[in-house]
């Protein structure tokens, strides 16, 4: 008698390892992350990324290390638990530095503008995609947007929340 193959990612993986390729590529960055699955359906990660691009010459983040919990929600591929279509919202500990331009800022002389360090939380949301292969393989594209709550480092000031793009594909690891 045949018995039916178990789904792709066997119902004994429960937990998962990626490493974010677009960060290491558009960056001088890592950017790691560890999901627990909850159910078929939803997970738990934290992803730690740490911008070596000091000097922020690539201009994408401007954030020196960013921590953050999430939970995800998949819409179940047919094949495999915990990967298809999913919505993932977030909540990120940041720090980073931003320029600060005042009010009579003069666009020909760009001595006007200060770069201030912030501290602080920033929240969003991302949509995307992940497919998962037979050996526990994972690919995964997102995008999505936050935007920073936090604090300036010098003075404690209220840094007025600034919208942020987040794009990534990556590989990950079921184990």
């Amino acid at each position: 008698m045949l018995r039916k193959r178990a789904a792709t990612d066997s119902l004994n993986t429960k937990q998962e390892i990626r490493l974010d390729l677009f960060q290491l590529i558009v960056l001088p960055g890592i950017y790691v992350s560890y999901e627990r699955f909850i159910d078929d359906l939803s997970s738990w990660r934290v992803t730690a990324f740490i911008n070596f691009d000091n000097e922020f010459s690539e201009a994408y983040r401007f954030e020196y290390f960013e921590v953050s919990p999430y939970y995800r929600l998949y819409f179940k591929s047919k094949n495999a638990n915990n990967a298809g279509f999913f919505v993932q919202p977030f909540l990120s500990l940041t720090s980073g530095e931003y320029h600060y331009y005042s009010k009579d800022y003069n666009y020909t002389s760009p001595n006007n503008s200060d770069v201030k360090n912030f501290f602080g939380l920033a929240e969003g949301t991302l949509i995307g995609r992940k497919w998962v292969n037979q050996k526990k393989y994972t690919f995964e594209i997102h995008a999505g947007v936050g935007r920073y709550f936090a604090f300036e480092k010098n003075n404690n000031d209220y840094l007025e929340g600034t919208a942020y793009p987040r794009i990534n594909f990556a590989i990950d690891k079921r184990f």
